[in-house]
């Protein structure tokens, strides 16, 4: 179905008192294509949402977590590294460096530099990664 082709809506059934259930319907049929299991959203942004997340390309989630699991591999076997890492992030975050100091792609890529790694992942996804905590 072409994005053009839906419109979030307000379904009056579903709206309770005074508060609007948001759902998404294909312009062309009227036809509800996404209504939160009944419930509907409570915004268009939130019905939105929810409609192109249940119908994303399912076939980079694979690629994802397998990049997600390399990078984990990694990070457990870079002790010293990530031990670096927490260590700057620590010092940055008590202001003991100066202010415009941050935890960013780039102190991750100095770090990475100082160590002498070359990764098939950027500093930024070693980052997004590490701020989960692994």
């Amino acid at each position: 179905m072409a994005k053009n082709n839906i419109k979030a809506v307000v379904d009056t059934t579903l709206s309770k008192n005074a508060k609007e259930k948001w759902v998404i319907v294909d312009t062309e049929t009227g036809e509800v294509l996404d209504d939160a299991q009944g419930y509907g959203y409570k915004t268009p942004q939130k019905a939105y949402a929810g409609y192109a997340y249940k119908n994303r390309d399912k076939s980079k989630d694979a690629e994802r977590k397998e990049k997600e699991d390399h990078i984990r591999q990694w990070i457990r076997s870079h002790k010293g590294f990530v031990n670096t890492l927490n260590q700057y992030a620590f010092e940055i975050a008590k202001g003991s460096w100066a202010p415009e100091d941050k935890v960013d792609a780039n102190l991750v890529r100095f770090i990475l530099d100082q160590y002498g790694y070359e990764n098939d992942f950027t500093p930024a996804e070693l980052l997004r990664f590490w701020r989960r905590k692994w």
